[in-house]
């Protein structure tokens, strides 16, 4: 049994965008981009020029958006908390996954900078 609700970090490319993949037990992706969050059914759902199997997305503010370098933008992960490199924390819970500015913002619910609507996540 895991730690953690998610199973892989994966890189890809969405729009010449560099995205990294959160993928959690239940199948689902999270893809992070500078710009946005994502939530798709399966990894195959990311290309798909239809839109089909996106389940949810949330734009980012200029001011919010996700920094990246190489390629990547995750730096930690446990449970149901992710780390990011320029100090956001992205925050998985069974129907939403929201993210905040720094960990003490994530700790004490303030200041969401996007949230993602989700279908339930088993976290077991």
């Amino acid at each position: 049994m895991s730690n953690s609700v998610v199973a892989e970090i994966l890189t890809d490319t969405l729009n010449q965008e560099p995205c990294e993949l959160i993928k959690l037990h239940n199948g689902l992706i999270i893809a992070l981009s500078p710009r946005a969050l994502g939530c798709y059914r399966n990894r195959q759902a990311l290309h798909d020029p239809l839109g089909n199997g996106l389940i949810s997305f949330s734009p980012l503010a200029e001011e919010h958006q996700i920094e990246f370098q190489q390629q990547r933008c995750i730096t930690t992960y446990s449970g149901g908390y992710v780390g990011l490199l320029d100090g956001k924390a992205l925050l998985i819970a069974p129907y939403k996954i929201r993210l905040y500015p720094n960990n003490q913002d994530g700790l004490r619910g303030h200041n969401c900078l996007a949230e993602l609507e989700l279908p339930e996540i088993d976290v077991l």
